[in-house]
């Protein structure tokens, strides 16, 4: 009996052992997100671009600062007229690589993949990086628009790029965002990486294909 006892002793022990291990160093940003500790209000403000003086906001997402709105700088790149102040322009893969203000840069694959890693995850990005309005559903009832619990307000712009040839071009808007990366493909130049939000889908994607003749959004990150 005291033999029983003793391993039935040791198996519990052995137990909470593990179970404490767990608790302390298995979770992760991707199992719990509390907004005020990940991007709190207080590490938010606004900075201004020296070159034209546009004044954006931008949002600390862990030990990151990133705009909180398209780039809008004016380098000849286009933007709809009616969306150009509050959805940026959409920039060619050349200048896209040169167009942050002094201070910031187009950041990278492993960049973005920390800021998703901040808040959650990938299969979530689009849930808490989308702006709670301006996404239009595919379906009468269906979510679209996120919880933009970090201030992200990620909206979707006018499509322009092969990669959304099926939703019209340009002029099919609210459904769909795209931004560079500064990740070139390793074997050409003429392909870049980029990150690609739906407005039916609570996740993000990485896509390898955005080449020259595609036109993406900006969201610059601090040096």
């Amino acid at each position: 009996m005291k033999y029983t006892k003793s391993i039935l002793s040791a198996s519990v022990a052995l137990f909470a052992l593990l179970f404490s291990a767990c608790s302390d160093n298995g979770s992760s940003a991707e199992d719990v997100f509390v907004a005020s500790e990940v991007c709190p209000e207080n590490m938010r403000g606004t900075f201004t671009d020296a070159r034209d003086d546009q004044v954006y906001k931008y949002t600390t997402i862990g030990k990151q600062a990133w705009m909180a709105e398209n780039l809008r700088y004016d380098d000849g790149s286009a933007c709809a007229e009616e969306t150009c102040s509050s959805k940026g322009r959409i920039y060619g893969m050349q200048n896209a690589l040169v167009a942050c203000p002094t201070g910031w840069h187009l950041p990278s694959s492993d960049e973005w993949n920390e800021l998703f890693y901040n808040i959650g995850g990938v299969d979530s990005a689009g849930l808490r990086l989308k702006a709670t309005e301006g996404w239009t559903p595919l379906n009468p009832g269906w979510a679209s628009n996120g919880t933009d619990d970090c201030g992200f307000a990620l909206l979707p712009i006018p499509a322009s790029s092969t990669a959304t040839n099926g939703l019209g071009g340009r002029k099919h808007d609210g459904y769909v965002a795209m931004l560079w990366t500064s990740n070139r493909a390793p074997t050409n130049d003429y392909t870049m990486d980029g990150v690609f939000f739906e407005t039916q889908t609570l996740a993000a994607r990485m896509m390898t294909y955005y080449d020259t003749w595609d036109y993406l959004s900006i969201r610059c990150v601090r040096d």
